[in-house]
């Protein structure tokens, strides 16, 4: 469901397809393996994403304040003027980074 790529100060996190109530448990579930392996400032690039229900945001939020809890840091990426919307419209973008990917 997701790749990962590490450089020197984040992870780099780029799930593909829906991240909805059918695969949200598997993608929390890589997202806590990340941040138990020690990273912590994650970039989650949603160029692969066609869609993100309200438990998939959930997630996103949780994962927010587990990073944040150990010092981290949480940014989104997407083009996607859909899900840059929603994100902007849950106020999500007041708790953590939402950028376009010319922003990145």
């Amino acid at each position: 469901m997701l790749t990962t790529e590490k450089n020197d100060q984040s992870v780099i996190i780029k799930p593909q397809g829906k991240i909805t109530a059918a695969n949200v448990d598997e993608f929390r579930q890589d997202l806590l393996d990340i941040v138990s392996a020690g990273d912590v400032n994650l970039i989650i690039d949603l160029a692969g994403v066609e869609m993100i229900d309200s438990k998939g945001l959930a997630i996103f939020v949780v994962c927010h304040k587990t990073v944040s809890e150990q010092g981290g840091s949480l940014t989104v990426v997407t083009d996607n003027q859909d899900l840059l919307g929603l994100f902007h419209l849950m106020r999500l973008d007041k708790h953590f980074k939402v950028i376009g990917s010319d922003q990145a």
